[in-house]
């Protein structure tokens, strides 16, 4: 499944899972493009996905963003009062949002459900919440937590 050919739906409903107000990397072409115009550019986008299966695709004319400084504030006078940010373009965006909803369907086949952390639909803090209801309950009960029987 990880290494089947991408379905052109399976490329739009990620087209369409991407937040269309983001700005635009250094191609100028926002995500809102891809999704107002689906149905002039889907073979393009197919074709360049099929090439990148191919791998007859060169990454690097994709793969690469622009450093932007972002003032914090109104007044800046300092370089701490800026946060960087990496602009890169879209259909590199697509490649790797299609890509990461491939593995998110297996890594919840094979991720234990303990492990809360950067799984979608798992919350990091339900771990922190079972340790503390756990340890409320040794202390409440008096246990020492040991599983000695």
């Amino acid at each position: 499944m990880l290494t089947s050919l991408f379905t052109e739906e399976e490329v739009k409903q990620t087209v369409f899972q991407m937040k269309h107000n983001k700005a635009p990397g250094p191609d100028d072409f926002p995500t809102k493009f891809y999704q107002v115009f689906w149905e002039i550019i889907k073979g393009d986008l197919m074709s360049l996905f099929k090439d990148f299966q191919g791998e007859c695709l060169p990454l690097f004319s994709l793969n690469f963003g622009v450093i932007t400084l972002l003032p914090k504030t109104s007044d800046v006078k300092q370089i701490q009062q800026y946060s960087p940010i990496c602009l890169l373009n879209v259909s590199f965006k697509i490649f790797t949002k299609a890509g990461t909803n491939r593995l998110n369907r297996v890594a919840q086949q094979v991720v234990n459900p303990c492990q809360f952390p950067f799984m979608p639909g798992r919350n990091i803090m339900e771990g922190v919440v079972i340790l503390h209801e756990t340890i409320h309950e040794l202390h409440t009960k008096k246990l020492d937590g040991s599983s000695s029987k």
